[in-house]
């Protein structure tokens, strides 16, 4: 199994801080997300510093990053939510308190501009998940909540997703680590790079256009990502089809992708029920998984928690 630090359990009832790291915050959402999860654990924020907008991200950087850095250093905090994505992680990524991160471990829950995070903590040693932001959470699917919850609380291994669509035959083992397409494509080349030999690449995005999904994975392909993983699951890629809803010649974002990845050495799926869509299934990040296209299964090898 992995060397990844897996942080305890939570319980019903641990305080578990709420975090705006990237892009404003829409109050009123915010409180319908509120009332859909209060009662399962002790929700903290500070409101004043939630609700904070300078221009199109959650106050300033040094705001944004104190927030996140005291949310991750504190020994009184089980976990931290991520209030939404947008824009602004990437700001602030480099004085992440890693140090911190591994000395209080905590899982860290979110996606799409989280991406950048949830790679610190793969970088720092730290499992954390990929899941709804909370924001998310008053329209998030009863299912989808429950897989949340058991990553969160139940450290046994299990199967993450299942009716997995063959693209490429066959079984692959490894680190589950991915994310937003997009953002994952802007560490490459860069410190902040995640490690992804041997790994299950996950990915999904939202809002690119067909040839612009097409150029995202042609600069993986460019930067020897797919010669690196063990497996591609693919998510959602949602509202990525409007040019090929006017121009009828426009190829699709399912068939780029496939056309894409069907040449690769490595196991290959489309349709997990993660990113912008109406699902979004939550995932470990960094620990073992194996994802298996005879069942059309990926299943966790260890848990999150301990």
């Amino acid at each position: 199994m992995s060397s990844l630090i897996r942080p305890s359990r939570l319980q019903p009832g641990d305080r578990v801080q709420v975090v705006a790291a990237s892009g404003p915050v829409d109050e009123e959402r915010f409180m319908v997300g509120l009332e859909a999860l209060e009662g399962r654990y002790d929700l903290r924020f500070d409101t004043t510093g939630l609700f904070a907008r300078t221009g199109f991200l959650a106050g300033d950087d040094t705001h944004r990053l104190d927030a996140l850095n005291t949310a991750i250093a504190d020994p009184e905090c089980k976990a931290v939510f991520l209030a939404r994505g947008g824009y602004g992680l990437l700001r602030i990524l480099q004085w992440i308190d890693r140090e911190a991160l591994r000395a209080h471990p905590k899982p860290i829950v979110g996606f799409s501009d989280v991406t950048a995070l949830l790679v610190c903590c793969f970088q720092a040693g730290v499992a954390a998940i990929h899941g709804p932001m909370f924001y998310q959470f008053s329209d998030l699917p009863v299912e989808d909540k429950k897989a949340l919850f058991t990553l969160l609380e139940d450290p046994e291994p299990g199967v993450l997703l299942t009716g997995l669509e063959t693209v490429i035959p066959g079984v692959g083992d490894g680190p589950l680590v991915g994310g937003n397409l997009e953002v994952l494509s802007r560490l490459l080349g860069t410190p902040f790079e995640p490690d992804l030999d041997g790994a299950v690449l996950f990915l999904e995005e939202v809002g690119e256009l067909p040839y612009r999904v097409d150029r995202l994975l042609t600069h993986f392909e460019l930067a020897g990502v797919w010669s690196q993983v063990a497996g591609v699951v693919i998510g959602d890629f949602t509202d990525c089809d409007a040019a090929a809803d006017v121009d009828e010649q426009q190829p699709t974002t399912r068939q780029v992708l496939v056309e894409r990845l069907e040449r690769l050495a490595v196991p290959v799926v489309l349709g997990g029920t993660f990113g912008h869509g109406e699902r979004n299934t939550a995932l470990p990040y960094g620990t073992q998984v194996q994802l298996d296209t005879t069942s059309g299964t990926l299943t966790a090898l260890e848990g999150v928690v301990s």
